[in-house]
């Protein structure tokens, strides 16, 4: 076999590796492009539950805002104007202090401002997915053992559980 028989073996060689480089390039980019596809349709569809999730969150804070009553404006002041007419009572001389004030007691059954809030953080659970056993023993943890059947019951129908 002369010298230039061998070149062009080799040269044949080097374009047949040439062109299987080639092919298995287009291979990978091929599957490059369509993996990439793949993960943006499911990031969209993420991002279109995660905003689902959000609106809900916000029909349902909209329905707890409107439920919660607004503490009544303050009315007219009762005292006429001008002078008082009786002169105002001295305070009486500081004594020994007595025991401190313990504050709001807190308590199951304690209504108003605890409800709202456990329905706030029940709601905000469950567009989080959290299930109703979940719930109700985040908000027993929170705000004291009771009975909040109706309260969940209402919570996860709003947030379409």
């Amino acid at each position: 076999m002369s010298a230039e028989d061998l070149a062009q073996q080799a040269a044949d060689r080097v374009r047949e590796a040439v062109a299987e480089a080639e092919r298995r390039a287009e291979e990978i980019v091929r599957d490059a492009e369509r993996e990439a596809t793949e993960i943006k349709e499911r990031a969209e569809r993420d991002a279109q539950e995660t905003r689902e999730k959000l609106e809900r969150a916000r029909q349902a804070l909209s329905e707890l805002t409107a439920e919660t009553p607004e503490p009544p404006a303050p009315g007219p002041d009762p005292t006429p104007p001008g002078p008082d007419p009786m002169p105002p009572t001295p305070a009486p001389e500081p004594g020994p202090p007595g025991p401190p004030d313990p504050g709001p007691q807190m308590s199951a059954n304690n209504s108003g401002g605890n409800d709202a809030a456990a329905r706030l953080v029940a709601m905000k659970l469950a567009v989080d997915g959290r299930s109703r056993d979940e719930i109700e023993s985040e908000l027993a943890e929170k705000f004291g053992d009771a009975d909040r059947s109706a309260l969940l019951d209402d919570v996860l129908a709003r947030a379409g559980k």
